[in-house]
């Protein structure tokens, strides 16, 4: 497995068509991947000597389907930019689920800042690594999400916990809007074709962004928080909004627009369109939901 490190040397980015926008769900794919400390999960920062768990959040136009991976994890040699190694893989997964992950124990002797886990996940198929032309691929010619991922070392007390969306309370168009396992459309929220410009609503407890310092600055830093919208129809009319560091209120509202697909894009059904939201504060922490709803 050392072996494979060099591929993924090179900046980790998704195949995607250029023809999509960003926020499209239109194929399976990878939209971020979640370090919980498995003795408390709300934490993102392992310690030296701790074990982790990398999750890797995926997101799908209809069923999910059955992951493939290879996921390798090595001390970095940065904590940002190119996932570069300083050392030999400790840890690694060549497996397949729903859910891609590796668990790692982070050595107790580590000298990084970070560790950096590489690797390749196919939705179809079973990675291929080419170690003459350092790429991947999946063995039946779909192609693959290869992936990059920073794992900071908590360290003399100083950690960082996820953000929470998941208990966030959600709006559409200014109703109460719950999280569904429902396969159709069934009980959803019904937004009529053509909608322009709906309004998809959340707002985050103030006391889950931390404060923080960095490195030979005594100044208090609050964290802000990176919302990341993504639909499988329909156009997001912002990639990003964000919370900002200088606010101060005790929940703190974001709200993002979403246009629904034209009346000639929809079945007599109607079509149900799944939204995952991601949020990051930016210093590894990550957290992520989904809602959904029917268009008609």
């Amino acid at each position: 497995m050392t072996k494979l490190i060099p591929i993924f040397m090179l900046a980790a980015t998704a195949c995607t068509s250029t023809l999509d926008p960003a926020t499209l769900i239109a194929r399976d794919r990878v939209l971020g991947a979640k370090v919980t400390v498995d003795a408390d999960p709300h934490r993102a920062w392992p310690a030296p000597g701790e074990t982790a768990t990398v999750t890797w959040i995926m997101a799908s136009p209809g069923t999910a389907p059955v992951y493939s991976w290879v996921l390798a994890a090595c001390p970095a040699a940065t904590t940002e930019g190119f996932p570069i190694c300083a050392g030999p893989v400790f840890a690694h997964s060549e497996s397949s689920g729903a859910v891609p992950m590796l668990t790692l124990a982070v050595p107790a002797d580590v000298a990084s800042q970070s560790v950096v886990v590489i690797g390749a996940i196919c939705a179809s198929g079973t990675p291929i690594v080419d170690e003459t032309t350092f790429t991947a691929s999946c063995d039946d010619g779909s192609l693959p999400d290869e992936v990059s991922e920073h794992i900071f070392i908590a360290y003399e007390g100083v950690t960082n916990h996820h953000p929470n969306i998941v208990d966030a309370p959600f709006t559409l168009a200014g109703a109460a809007w719950s999280e569904t396992d429902a396969p159709d459309c069934d009980g959803l929220p019904a937004i009529a074709a053509g909608t322009d410009k709906a309004l998809l609503g959340m707002a985050f407890d103030g006391s889950a962004r931390e404060w923080f310092a960095v490195a030979d600055d005594p100044t208090l830093w609050r964290e802000e928080l990176q919302l990341s919208p993504f639909a499988t129809a329909g156009d997001m009319v912002e990639r990003y909004s964000y919370v900002e560091a200088d606010d101060t209120r005790d929940s703190s509202p974001v709200v993002v627009e979403w246009t629904a697909p034209s009346a000639d894009e929809i079945p007599a059904e109607g079509l149900r369109v799944t939204f995952t939201f991601v949020v990051r504060d930016l210093r590894g922490g990550i957290d992520a939901t989904t809602r959904a709803l029917c268009v008609r």
